[in-house]
């Protein structure tokens, strides 16, 4: 009998141990956690300054290790920054450094993709330490792209009329040894890149007809030259 109460007794505790452990990972976001977002001149510009023109379900980490899951998030790619919605219904920035954030991409219930953001790496091409970097392949050798967008201003046709548009700019890069080296989506960047398994790489390349300037096919290819050199 006594043996049947230290098993229950041994099986509810380690039970609340679980629930504490989970509840411990993830935390409720409320509205003092956020700071309103400073006022941007977007107005009269064609497209959007964001990732997506919609509020986004994301999952965010700060500075401070602290996890926030089912949060509405907006990625401003001009101002690099994360906004959040608040409870009120109200756009906010977080008051904590943010460190990743993440968007499940799903479609009929189905998860397609999977987005993750990370900042921390060591600035180049004129970046900051907090600059946002999409993370396609997360490795031995990382994959990293760096969209950038700004407001572009033309002339219209005949008329002295200028119209704002703005404008998206791509970057690709290696991470190795915690070092950044950029890299165009071609073949032949990636391969001086990646010298030490080009011959691997280039029959990689050729049998499954990857084309480089997908992101798709070029993560697939660092994905498999971490794989040969594991």
């Amino acid at each position: 009998m006594m043996k049947s109460i230290k098993k229950i007794c041994l099986s509810a505790a380690l039970i609340c141990a679980a629930v504490v452990s989970a509840s411990a990972q993830f935390v409720a976001l409320n509205d003092h956690m956020g700071q309103p977002v400073r006022t941007k001149e977007y107005t009269d510009v064609k497209g959007s300054p964001y990732l997506y023109e919609t509020w986004m379900k994301g999952a965010v980490t700060v500075a401070k290790g602290t996890r926030y899951e089912g949060v509405e998030l907006m990625y401003d790619q001009v101002s690099d920054e994360l906004v959040f919605k608040s409870e009120k219904g109200e756009a906010k920035i977080f008051v904590d450094p943010v460190k990743e954030f993440s968007f499940k991409i799903e479609k009929d219930g189905e998860l397609v993709k999977e987005q993750v953001f990370r900042n921390g790496f060591a600035p180049i091409d004129g970046a900051k330490p907090y600059t946002f970097y999409e993370v396609l392949v997360d490795g031995q050798t990382k994959l990293l792209k760096r969209t950038s967008k700004s407001i572009f201003e033309e002339a219209t046709y005949s008329s002295a009329t200028k119209v704002k548009s703005f404008q998206s700019s791509n970057y690709y890069y290696l991470v190795q040894d915690n070092k950044l080296v950029k890299v165009k989506s071609d073949k032949k960047s990636i391969l001086n890149a990646l010298s030490d398994k080009g011959t691997e790489l280039e029959a990689f390349i050729k049998s499954n007809r990857l084309d480089l300037k997908k992101d798709a096919d070029l993560a697939r290819l660092v994905a498999y030259y971490n794989s040969i050199k594991a």
